[in-house]
């Protein structure tokens, strides 16, 4: 499907105005930061995989991802007046659909967690609780929503919401309540200070049914559980197996410090460290399938610039939405710069405690979201090839 849309924005892109692309990079820093930032994450890996002298094609597979989205971005730029006002229930349909489907995961296949056929618990937990903020969001975006979408679209928050409950997922947690605070402290914003008002009741409401909850109670009672077992030497623990693996990570970074392992070094580094007893054989093991942290993990395979891909792949969207709110004033555009710069800090906190792109269906859902706001944030004017350029 991603690749569908990628190609279709292909189409649209050959029928765009001489000189449009070039005067919009031109005239626009925020946009080469965006584009700059997507294209360096490929780049990166390829350059330091071709100075290992290793070069893994699966390992292209997910910053390839993001080079379409630039595509993406370009050519959803020139439409977003055409496109249906229904996009936006979207979210919340996937939201409810992640909802039915931690049902179905709990109640009849008696699931500890909730969870997916393609997405593991922490993965489909961050996802769901993501689509249901932007659901809530989204109301107003595009049209004046009647009440049954307003109705709609808090229905997709709350059952986004008991998604990513059902999936025990922490990192969510610890998202919700700073999303919270990024749709209040947003300056250049297009709600009322009611609605705003407003739509902070229903997070808090959300925010303290959460962390009433005994399973929310539970699993951060639990970090401290595992943090005292980890005092005493047993560092088989859901906390104490990802501290062991970050401290692993920080000491092979220490001795490849500029090009890093290369391609699966980390996972290909477990064996010896478990047979030198620096890890445990449960922890290694786990370690096979990655860091627990995206930016630990670019930057053990691939130094120095796996460091600032990483980084620039969330820092260089979030420059580019705050700027095209300032630069953009109707409410479609400001809106989408908040969804998009919400997006950006939810991955960021999802990567904390787990790799977001090393699974395509993360990636994608990551690189789409991008282009979608980046898109209805910054959309083609009229005479865009010839407009002068924006002060900064």
């Amino acid at each position: 499907m991603f690749l569908t849309v990628a190609l279709g924005v292909i189409v649209i892109l050959t029928n765009r105005e001489r000189g449009e692309a070039g005067a919009l990079l031109k005239t626009n820093l925020h946009v080469r930061i965006l584009i700059a930032s997507l294209l360096l994450p490929f780049f990166a890996i390829l350059i330091v995989e071709i100075l290992h002298r290793n070069i893994v094609a699966n390992t292209l597979d997910s910053p390839l991802r993001f080079i379409l989205a630039i595509l993406m971005f370009l050519g959803l730029r020139r439409i977003v007046d055409v496109v249906p006002k229904w996009i936006d229930l979207t979210f919340g349909a996937g939201a409810i659909g992640a909802a039915s489907m931690a049902l179905y995961s709990t109640a009849d296949l008696l699931a500890a967690r909730a969870e997916s056929s393609f997405l593991n618990p922490i993965h489909f937990g961050d996802i769901a609780l993501l689509l249901g903020i932007l659901s809530v969001v989204s109301i107003h975006w595009l049209r004046h929503d009647k009440p049954w979408i307003i109705a709609f679209k808090i229905l997709g928050a709350v059952a986004g919401c008991y998604a990513s409950w059902a999936s025990q997922s922490r990192g969510g947690w610890i998202a919700l309540p700073c999303l919270l605070g990024v749709w209040l402290l947003w300056r250049n914003h297009s709600a009322t200070m009611a609605r705003r008002a407003a739509v902070a009741l229903v997070g808090i409401a959300l925010l303290a049914s959460t962390f009433a909850s005994q399973t929310v109670r539970d699993r951060f009672e639990s970090i401290q559980r595992d943090l005292v077992s980890l005092s005493v030497g047993d560092s088989d623990t859901s906390t104490g197996v990802r501290l062991e693996l970050w401290k692993a990570a920080g000491k092979l970074i220490a001795k490849e410090p500029v090009l890093g392992l290369g391609a699966h070094g980390y996972r290909d580094a477990m064996p010896a460290l478990a047979a030198s007893g620096e890890l445990t054989p449960m922890a290694a093991e786990l370690g096979r399938g990655e860091v627990h942290n995206q930016v630990l993990a670019y930057a053990v395979d691939y130094g120095v610039l796996g460091l600032l891909c990483i980084l620039g792949i969330y820092l260089g969207p979030a420059y580019f939405y705050i700027r095209a709110s300032q630069l953009r004033r109707r409410r479609q555009e400001q809106r989408a710069a908040l969804m998009g710069f919400m997006t950006v800090v939810a991955f960021a906190i999802f990567g904390l405690t787990v790799e977001t792109f090393n699974l395509k269906v993360t990636v994608t859902f990551y690189a789409t979201m991008l282009a979608l706001f980046a898109a209805f944030a910054y959309p083609v004017v009229s005479n865009e090839s010839h407009a002068p350029s924006v002060p900064h």
